[in-house]
């Protein structure tokens, strides 16, 4: 009897099992910049740059404090933090103004796979081309760009990084 107990419990736990734990998964936020330093945020003590919406996120989630990158560039430094790899094994993609190969997983890849919804706002994987690697789609996801604002400054751009994803 203890077994027929045991069965119906294990098929009940498989199939109630993924939604008793659907929302227990964390979400997860690459913030990407061009041309920062570590040390200019709030978060990471810059007594001169405010930012606090970075600051709250990056002191309610994990911080990756010690890792870098080996590329100069932005093409490559995101090849590299796409795919986990370091720019020396990604082929082309170790280089600015290529391609990313289609053979090697990415990130969002392998969490769109498990359910994730993805998306980014910005600039994504670039610059390069995709359709040499035999890529149809910019491999951080799909693009949320349609939300724009007054930017306070000439110098940037007018996309809402946060209200693209409200």
């Amino acid at each position: 009897m203890t077994n027929v107990r045991l069965l119906f419990l294990l098929i009940g736990f498989s199939i109630l099992g993924p939604s008793l734990f659907a929302n227990s998964r964390p979400n997860i936020l690459f913030c990407i910049s061009d041309d920062q330093s570590y040390a200019h945020t709030g978060a990471n003590g810059d007594p001169v740059v405010k930012t606090p919406a970075f600051d709250r996120i990056a002191n309610e989630g994990l911080r990756f404090t010690h890792a870098f990158c080996d590329a100069p560039t932005c093409g490559p430094s995101r090849s590299a933090i796409l795919t986990g790899q370091p720019i020396w094994r990604l082929e082309e993609a170790g280089n600015i103004h290529s391609t990313l190969p289609a053979k090697f997983a990415t990130y969002p890849d392998l969490l769109q796979k498990s359910g994730y919804s993805l998306g980014y706002t910005g600039k994504g994987w670039s610059p390069g081309r995709l359709e040499p690697g035999g890529r149809t789609e910019n491999p951080a996801g799909p693009p949320f760009q349609r939300t724009r604002l007054q930017p306070p400054f000439k110098q940037m751009r007018n996309t809402d990084y946060a209200g693209n994803f409200s």
